[in-house]
């Protein structure tokens, strides 16, 4: 062991290596080096090891597969040759050969993508009132290292490898090689890996109905453009966003589309990482993924009346298909009005069903929305003896400008 003293690091040389290898990134790997020529000087010396320890920091126990993505294409293979070489060119291993500059970068920003779809998957299938991931260290991993596979087979097979003009249906001969590719590779992962990727793909498969109302022919396409294009369009909320990742034209027609991922999860359970679950009860966590357009909760008849809706919609547009829209609602528990004794004891670190929610909704927008225009200066008008039941302020322009609705009715039925 050799001792450094050099800017007042009287270390032993495997205590620099240890300190170095516990770095989370390889950016702090980086800045630790510069600190001294002892770190540096010990780097060089083990430059495989501790490049390998940080990678393994960032990326946890599926770092043999995040490594198989980040170094395709690989010598030897290409993807018009016989995928089933593909296993033997790049194999799943521990192999500690050294990590490039650009692996590093890929490895890091394919970690955060997975890290950030677990955080969701976690959400959505185990803990609905946590938006970080509570999986156990097993799930977590059983997760990433499908996470990376799936990457792996769209690296193999991106949806932008055929334009729609290449692909006939009825082209059997061609249809049948695509789908000896795709089992070739499928088929390398022992049955219980399988489950574990058949489990994945039906999450995605999920993620991607709640944007476009599933459609099974889109959703089949839209697989193909891996984690990353999944988790792009559920932070967009749209698959639009996906656009230069795949011909949209495949979306325009209902029939099967040959050449993606077709998954079975639609029909067969998975329950290999987590039994399902979902976005059934409502929290915090979840509200900004509330399914329903608020100008629809306006109560009763102030839906219908144009003088209402259209300033409600400007006034709430910048919510929709926004994270705004979760601290937006729970701001509304703080409104508590006689009209709504029901939901006195409604607390927002509980839960809620959409039914149940969605009348809270209802009984409080509209309360929300007159504080908000009142102290935007707006003057209300006379009140309507009929308020937000009125029927007139439908169809009756005059009636509606000149009469405020925003209030409880005094006649009629205020229920």
């Amino acid at each position: 062991m050799t001792m450094g003293s050099y800017n007042g690091l009287p270390l032993d040389d495997d205590i620099l290596d240890r300190i170095m290898t516990f770095c989370p990134t390889f950016g702090t790997l980086q800045s630790t080096i510069l600190v001294s020529k002892a770190f540096h000087r010990v780097f060089q010396a083990h430059p495989k090891s501790i490049n390998r320890s940080v990678a393994y920091n960032i990326v946890g126990p599926a770092l043999p597969q995040a490594l198989r993505v980040v170094r395709y294409p690989y010598d030897g293979y290409t993807s018009d040759g016989d995928p089933s070489t593909m296993a033997e060119v790049c194999p799943e291993d521990h192999d500690p050969s050294v990590i490039t500059a650009e692996e590093k970068e890929t490895l890091q920003e394919n970690s955060r993508v997975v890290a950030v779809l677990e955080d969701i998957y976690s959400l959505t299938n185990k803990d609905r009132t946590s938006k970080t991931s509570v999986l156990t260290s097993e799930e977590s991993w059983r997760f990433r290292r499908a996470m990376y596979r799936i990457m792996l087979y769209c690296h193999l097979f991106p949806g932008n490898r055929y334009s729609k003009e290449e692909i006939d249906p009825s082209d059997e001969e061609l249809v049948d090689k695509i789908r000896k590719q795709r089992i070739s590779i499928l088929s390398d992962y022992p049955t219980d890996d399988l489950r574990e990727l058949h489990s994945a793909v039906k999450f995605l498969c999920n993620i991607f109905d709640s944007v476009t109302n599933a459609q099974s022919n889109v959703t089949e396409a839209l697989l193909s453009t891996g984690p990353s294009g999944v988790l792009r369009a559920w932070q967009h909320r749209s698959y639009h966003v996906l656009e230069d990742d795949i011909d949209l034209m495949f979306f325009e027609d209902d029939e099967e589309i040959p050449i993606f991922i077709k998954s079975t999860a639609r029909t067969t359970p998975a329950r290999v990482v987590l039994p399902p679950g979902g976005l059934k009860l409502y929290t915090a966590a979840n509200w900004d993924r509330f399914p329903i357009i608020l100008t629809n909760l306006l109560k009763n008849n102030l839906k219908l009346n144009q003088t209402v809706a259209q300033p409600f919609y400007a006034a709430t547009a910048h919510l929709v298909n926004s994270d705004a829209l979760g601290p937006f609602l729970g701001d509304l528990f703080a409104l508590k009005i006689h009209t709504a004794p029901a939901f006195d004891d409604w607390e927002k670190t509980d839960s809620y069903c959409f039914m149940c929610f969605t009348k809270f909704l209802e009984e409080h927008l509209w309360i929300w929305f007159l504080e908000e225009r009142t102290k935007g200066g707006w003057t209300s008008p006379e009140d309507c003896w009929y308020g937000w039941n009125c029927r007139t302020q439908v169809h009756k322009p005059s009636h509606a400008e000149t009469k405020n609705h925003l209030c409880i009715p005094k006649k009629g039925d205020p229920a």
